[in-house]
C-alpha cells in the first residue's frame, strides 16, 4: 500500500517521527490486548500466533518481493536474535499479564541502554563515560520503580528485567542485521523464524477462542507487526536520538489505559523511577549521535 502524498511530502525526519509516533501507540494499544488476552489464553499461545499471523500477513509482500529477496549472509545472526526475541516474549507478556501496564513500560525503557551497551561490547568499542553514565541511572530507576526490599519481587519483574536484556540483544542484532539487509526482511524473518520455536508450546497449551475472541487475536497480531515496522522504519529513516523521545509516549499512554481500563493506579515511585530511565536512556543515545557527527567531522577535514 502506497504511503498518503502528505505524508511523503514532509521531510525525512519529520516522517521517522510520525512513524515512531505510530509506533508508540501501537505498542501501547499491544500491551493492553496482551493484558486482556492473557486472563484467558496462556503467554505461550500468545506468542504462537502472534508468529503465526505475523508471518501469514507478511506472506502477500514476499510474494510480490519473490523468495530471493530472503537470501541473507546473517543466517547465525537471525539464529541467536530468534532465540532472544521469542523468550523475551514470553517473559514480556508474562510480565504483561502480571504487572501494572506503566510499571513494565518504564522497565522495557532500559532497552535502549542495553541495547546500546551490548553494541559497544560487540563492535568492540570502549565503554564511554556516557554509556556507563546512561546504564547507571537507567539500573537506579529500576530501582526505585521495583524498590526491593521495600515491595514484593515475584517472577513477572524478574521476567520483565531478563525481557530488557534480550530484546536489547536482539535490538542491537537488528540494527547490525539492516545493515545489510532490507528492513522489511528482518521484521519479517522475526516472525517467520519465531513461528517453529512458538509452535510445540503454543500447540500445547491451546484454549479455544471464541469469535469475540479472535477478533482481539486479530488485533493483538496486527498492533504487534505494525509497531514493528514503524519502529524498524522510523530508525532506517533518521537517527534514533531523534525519533526516540516520542517512543516514550508508551508510557503516559500505557499509564492512561491501565487506569481507565484495569483499574491500576500508578505509584508516585513510577515518576522518578522512569525519569532516570528515560533520561538514561535518552543521555546514552545522544552521545552515540554526537560522537558519530565528530567522527564524521573529523573524517571531512582529512
Amino acid at each position: 500500500m502506497k504511503a498518503p502524498a502528505a505524508y511523503l511530502a514532509l521531510p525525512q525526519q519529520t516522517r521517522a517521527i510520525v512513524l515512531m509516533t505510530v509506533s508508540a501507540v501501537a505498542y501501547a494499544l499491544t500491551f493492553v490486548t496482551v493484558r486482556e488476552l492473557s486472563e484467558t489464553f496462556s503467554v505461550y499461545m500468545l506468542v504462537m500466533l502472534r508468529a503465526a499471523i505475523g508471518t501469514a500477513i507478511l506472506l502477500p509482500w514476499l510474494y510480490r518481493s519473490g523468495i530471493g529477496v530472503l537470501r541473507t549472509s546473517q543466517a547465525k545472526l537471525y539464529g541467536f536474535r530468534v532465540i532472544l526475541v521469542y523468550t523475551g516474549n514470553l517473559c514480556w507478556f508474562y510480565a504483561l499479564a502480571k504487572m501494572a501496564l506503566a510499571d513494565a513500560t518504564a522497565l522495557s525503557f532500559l532497552i535502549p541502554v542495553f541495547t546500546a551497551i551490548i553494541l559497544a561490547v560487540w563492535m568492540r568499542e570502549h565503554l564511554s563515560g556516557p554509556r556507563i553514565a546512561a546504564l547507571s541511572l537507567g539500573l537506579a530507576g529500576a530501582l526505585i520503580v521495583i524498590r526491593p526490599g521495600f515491595a514484593e519481587i515475584g517472577l513477572a519483574t524478574i521476567g520483565m528485567l531478563y525481557t530488557t536484556v534480550a530484546y536489547g540483544g536482539a535490538t542491537a542484532s537488528t540494527r547490525v542485521l539492516t545493515y545489510k539487509d532490507d528492513p522489511s526482511v528482518v521484521v519479517f524473518y522475526m516472525f517467520a523464524l519465531n513461528l517453529p520455536l512458538a509452535l510445540g508450546p503454543g500447540i500445547y497449551h491451546w484454549t479455544p477462542p471464541s469469535a469475540s475472541d479472535w477478533l482481539l487475536i486479530g488485533a493483538f497480531a496486527l498492533l504487534s507487526l505494525y509497531s514493528q515496522i514503524y519502529m524498524t522504519r522510523a530508525l532506517a529513516l533518521a537517527e534514533a536520538v531523534v525519533v526516540m523521545p516520542t517512543f516514550y509516549l508508551q508510557l503516559p499512554l500505557a499509564a492512561m489505559f491501565g487506569f481507565f481500563l484495569f483499574g491500576q493506579v500508578p505509584e508516585i515511585w513510577l515518576i522518578p523511577g522512569a525519569a532516570l530511565i528515560i533520561g538514561g536512556s535518552y543521555y546514552s543515545l545522544w552521545s552515540e549521535a554526537r560522537r558519530r557527527r565528530a567522527e564524521k567531522e573529523r573524517e571531512t577535514s582529512t
